[in-house]
């Protein structure tokens, strides 16, 4: 709670805002939203709440749709179509197998397996046994991926045949139990451990402060980390998005490609269609050339998606498949404004839910008004819920005044995104669980924010606010470099460069240059198949930008690498720079009215100070 004289300026100031922006459209739009959003809240998201409250799991939720609608879809795959009866039993089937396995209540299981309905029932099999599920990323090799299972402590790895190699490479490696195909030397199939048909297992209630999933950080930036979720969470994630967000009613349908170890796939996708018996078509992997394809067979309603996935598909050929297709409303985050538009107007979606989170943060923003580039409306931002403070990018710290307090951002200025932490969170949705390594939970932790004794969770992420208190995704800090006094946001930058002739990708790095303060923007772009760099035209799209913000070096690429969920990989960018020592691919750099050749002789001239940046 805050104290006295913080919450009355904090009501009054919220009712001065309140009088200031009815004036507004653009707010009454806001709000207006916000209200039309209330009976999905109340009749549908509060009664789950209750539920979480009281111990509930996303498996009670299963258990309740195959009391109520047995026979009606649950999850479909091109191989499997299961019915809530038939997904309530293959979890006691697998708990079986778990159980067989030697896992009981209170051990983690890590799970190695790709998107499909069986990977769904065996998340739900561990909640039966009261387990917890370590969620493995399936592109993990060698280092990361003993890392990844190593942190989990896992009693057991399940993992399916088709990934079986990767997992045979792991030493130390818990006791692995195949599915999908047959075991080999030292392994054990799950066929063999669930055996005949048995009676149901009996769900196990979860130990207190049991966490339901452990859900990896990206590892765009080093090692990943487990993030722990709890039942709660899990709960209220899915009631929240799929009451009030998708706003899901009889005949819908998700078509979900995510990958579901990560927390959109899992908990705001299938999660959502879990609470409210909404069928989830699932796909392994996204593929350009099915996605619409896929969408009109499923006669899907509804999609996932990560903004990279949007600019894939609106880079796509046409398909015939995408016209009159059936999709009202997409759901997602990251997505960039000069995809929005084209994106929502070529596919004829009605609806673009936005949306901010971070698996581990104690709270969320939405976009209800499809706002373009907007994550959503903050309501009652002077509460402090949610604050934005300055930060110094060339520094790496925040800004603070002259009581060494953290300084508030005024209106469209960018800073740090801080979500308040409470000592008895109401729910699990506000909770902040942080990750199996206490060290680095409080990393992640600020003390004395703005007066003695508060808390704060940092995001990590750079956000700007408008007067209506709609908040835009600016960059991740780290992505924002500092050039001849500026702060440059890379997103942004990319934003511009995309609308440049031929280039179909582009991502932005700072990388420093020998004897020259700060980091000097480089473009990495893909273009467009069978286009060449025009030099002069890609110079010509860069005037659009502010002079410090136009990048120095250009370096093309075949394809950008990215993580499972298609955040681009920019570490090994960074790394190496500019130098044509380093760099196989064609390096540009900027020059006078168009970009130039990079060359080693050239790049010596930078260096030297003679070919001026």
């Amino acid at each position: 709670m805050l104290p006295p004289r913080e919450m009355f300026d904090a009501v009054t100031g919220t009712l001065a805002d309140l009088a200031t922006g009815l004036r507004r459209p653009t707010y009454r739009e806001a709000l207006k939203a916000e209200l039309g959003a209330l009976p999905g809240l109340g009749t549908g998201t509060l009664p789950w709440v209750a539920r979480s409250l009281l111990g509930g799991t996303l498996l009670d939720a299963v258990r309740r749709h195959a009391r109520k609608t047995p026979n009606a879809p649950a999850l479909i795959d091109d191989d499997t179509r299961w019915t809530w009866a038939e997904l309530e039993a293959e979890t006691s089937r697998l708990a079986w197998a778990l159980a067989g396995a030697g896992v009981r209540r209170g051990d983690v299981v890590a799970l190695l397996g790709p998107n499909a309905p069986a990977y769904v029932a065996w998340v739900l099999a561990g909640t039966r046994v009261g387990a917890t599920v370590a969620l493995i990323n399936t592109h993990l090799r060698g280092r990361p991926l003993q890392h990844a299972v190593d942190a989990a402590g896992a009693r057991a790895l399940v993992v399916h045949e088709s990934l079986l190699d990767p997992a045979r490479t792991l030493d130390p490696c818990p006791p692995r139990l195949v599915y999908g195909g047959p075991a080999g030397e030292g392994e054990r199939s799950v066929d063999e451990l669930a055996g005949a048909p048995r009676e149901p297992f009996p769900p196990a209630s979860p130990p207190d402060d049991a966490d339901f999933v452990y859900i990896y950080t990206s590892g765009t930036t080093g090692l990943p980390k487990p993030c722990r979720i709890s039942h709660e969470r899990a709960l209220l994630a899915g009631a929240g998005f799929g009451h009030a967000v998708f706003a899901f009613a009889p005949g819908d349908l998700l078509y979900a490609v995510l990958p579901l170890y990560h927390a959109s796939g899992l908990l705001l996708g299938v999660g959502a269609c879990l609470v409210t018996g909404t069928p989830v078509a699932l796909r392994d992997g996204f593929s350009a050339s099915r996605f619409w394809p896929d969408v009109r067979r499923h006669g899907a309603t509804a999609i996932l998606y990560i903004g990279e996935l949007c600019r894939y598909l609106v880079n796509a050929a046409p398909n015939e498949a995408e016209k009159d297709n059936p999709v009202r409303i997409a759901v997602g985050n990251g997505l960039r404004p000069d995809v929005w538009e084209p994106f929502q107007r070529r596919f004829d979606i009605a609806m673009v839910r936005e949306f901010y989170a971070a698996t581990e943060a104690p709270g969320f923003i939405v976009n209800l008004t499809g706002r373009v580039g907007s994550v959503g409306h903050v309501p009652l931002r002077r509460s402090g819920w949610m604050r934005l403070v300055r930060f110094d990018v060339e520094k790496g710290e925040h800004a603070r005044d002259v009581d060494g307090r953290m300084i508030e951002c005024e209106p469209g200025e960018v800073g740090e995104l801080l979500v308040r932490l409470s000592d008895k969170p109401l729910t699990g949705a506000t909770e902040y669980r942080g990750y199996t390594d206490p060290q680095a939970t409080s990393r992640k932790i600020l003390e004395g924010v703005f007066r003695d004794g508060d808390r704060y969770f940092r995001t990590g992420d750079l956000l700007r606010r408008d007067e209506d208190d709609y908040f835009y995704f600016v960059d991740r800090i780290g992505d924002t470099y500092r050039w001849k006094g500026e702060n440059v946001s890379t997103a942004e930058v990319a934003d511009v460069l995309t609308g440049a002739p031929g280039v179909r990708e582009a991502t932005v790095v700072g990388v420093p240059v020998p004897g020259m303060e700060g980091q000097a923007g480089l473009a990495a772009l893909v273009l467009e198949p069978g286009a060449e760099f025009d030099a002069e035209a890609f110079w010509r799209t860069t005037q659009e930008l502010p002079a410090y913000a136009q990048p120095r070096f250009v370096r093309l690429l075949p394809a950008l690498q990215t993580t499972g969920t298609f955040k681009v990989q920019k570490t090994a960018l960074r790394n190496e720079g500019a130098d044509p020592k380093k760099v196989e691919d064609p390096l540009f750099v900027r020059g006078d009215g168009a970009y130039l050749p990079l060359d080693v002789a050239r790049w010596g001239e930078v260096v030297g100070g003679t070919h001026r940046l």
